[in-house]
């Protein structure tokens, strides 16, 4: 009889041996799958691989690489440290921009004139198990201060200048520092949430506590008590508020997608679909082709298996209306149970420079076309090129349809009343004769 045979086997308290073995199996298999399907975030696990803090940045090592660029290069990166966690500790927002040149950042923000530059907000670290976009921050910082003191005539100098001259960049450095903290005390690399354990892409006040996040505190998507409630939202919708802004990105990994405007819930019943859709669709579409592998990208609601509730991508697009409203998942191939957590959403030490070199691209093409697209606007007679509303075409048509029946009717009506009555026409000839007579 073979080891695994189940005929023959006695019965034990109404249950076969086969049974038995069989529910011990689905129990086994049940234990495997269910960490990676509840709050995988919270518990811990046992990693593949860790980060080699002389590779990836801790959290002391993010703040003390921004502001050494910032005293390096003050004419072209400026820094901002007021803006603060719950727990005091700053989110380091750099601008980038040629402040030295004759553009004046006073002139960009008087009312009725236009910016000359593609003005653009750049997020990292709402999530605090995802060093992966943080390290690709540095990345681009160190390829445009490296044009700076490149030879002259240089691809580099080129490139530096080019964007300096036509993009005012601003970055948030990492939005959740006291998540981040806690990642590096605890060696728990499945935290997502801030100190507390509030998800902040769940926290904003856009469709918030919908079913697409969790009131759950346990959860790693917890959306918090109330939109807003956590502080490290501030910064964010503070500079949104004072500066206009072309175009916001959310920055995050674990896998390789491009998201448009909406990814909540009642967008995806009622189909809702962004301003501006036409544009920021090519964007998502040129952002994807110039990555190997391409990105997938689409509405958020219709790339995901899953709706998202409040957050920070949505807001900006759909109470801000910012033209331009992104979130980017920059590196990852997906969940599986072979994966743990910091492999999911960062590549191992030793592949993360050339993983950081195979997206530098996505920042190349994305100035190029908000650069580009920030021209038209600037040519365009109203400043702004989009699509006539349906409204305005009904209008339109409206006047149209008025006009000729006033046309039609006017003839039919007597003299008196028309608008322009009719007026007797004298020749010259006849004015002439009238003269000598």
């Amino acid at each position: 009889m073979s080891l695994y045979s189940c005929s023959g086997t006695p019965q034990l308290l109404g249950m076969t041996l086969c049974n038995r073995r069989l529910l011990l199996y689905i129990s086994l298999l049940l234990l495997t799958w269910l960490p990676w399907t509840q709050g995988r975030d919270v518990k811990p696990v046992k990693e593949k691989y860790l980060p080699d803090y002389t590779v990836y940045h801790n959290l002391t090592q993010v703040g003390a690489h921004i502001q050494e660029l910032a005293q390096k290069f003050p004419a072209y990166l400026r820094l901002d440290t007021n803006y603060r966690s719950r727990k005091g500790r700053p989110q380091y927002v750099l601008r980038v921009s040629n402040f030295s040149g004759s553009y004046s950042i006073q002139h960009s923000t008087e009312v009725g004139l236009t910016p000359v530059k593609a003005r653009i907000l750049l997020a990292y670290g709402e999530h605090a198990r995802e060093f992966f976009p943080v390290e690709s921050m540095f990345h681009l910082l160190l390829n445009l201060t490296g044009g700076l003191t490149a030879p002259e005539g240089s691809h580099s100098r080129a490139y530096t200048s080019e964007i300096l001259s036509k993009i005012d960049l601003f970055i948030v450095g990492i939005v959740n520092p006291d998540g981040r903290q806690y990642v590096e005390q605890t060696k728990n690399y499945c935290w997502r949430g801030t100190s507390t354990g509030v998800d902040l892409n769940r926290n904003f006040d856009w469709q918030f506590g919908g079913p697409g996040s969790s009131g759950d505190p346990e959860d790693e998507e917890y959306r918090g008590a109330a939109a807003f409630s956590e502080p490290e939202c501030f910064v964010l919708t503070d500079l949104v508020t004072k500066f206009q802004f072309d175009a916001f990105l959310s920055l995050h990994s674990g896998t390789r997608d491009i998201y448009l405007p909406f990814s909540d819930s009642q967008s995806k019943q009622e189909q809702r679909k962004p301003k501006n859709l036409a544009d920021q669709m090519r964007l998502a579409k040129l952002l994807s082709d110039s990555m190997v592998p391409e990105f997938q990208h689409g509405i958020g609601y219709e790339l995901n298996q899953y709706t998202a509730d409040g957050t920070s991508f949505d807001y900006m697009a759909g109470v801000k209306e910012l033209p331009f409203s992104l979130a980017v998942e920059m590196w990852g191939d997906r969940d599986s149970p072979s994966k743990r957590c910091f492999d999911l959403f960062n590549p191992p030490n030793k592949d993360l420079q050339n993983a950081l070199d195979e997206v530098q691209p996505l920042y190349e093409t994305l100035f190029s076309y908000l650069s580009y697209w920030k021209e038209r606007q600037a040519h365009s007679p109203f400043g702004v090129i989009e699509e006539p509303s349906m409204s305005f075409m009904y209008f339109c048509l409206a006047m149209t349809v008025l006009f000729v029946v006033f046309v039609c009717m006017h003839r039919h009506l007597p003299s008196s009343l028309r608008a322009f009555p009719k007026r007797r026409v004298i020749s010259i000839n006849r004015l002439w004769m009238m003269w000598r007579d």
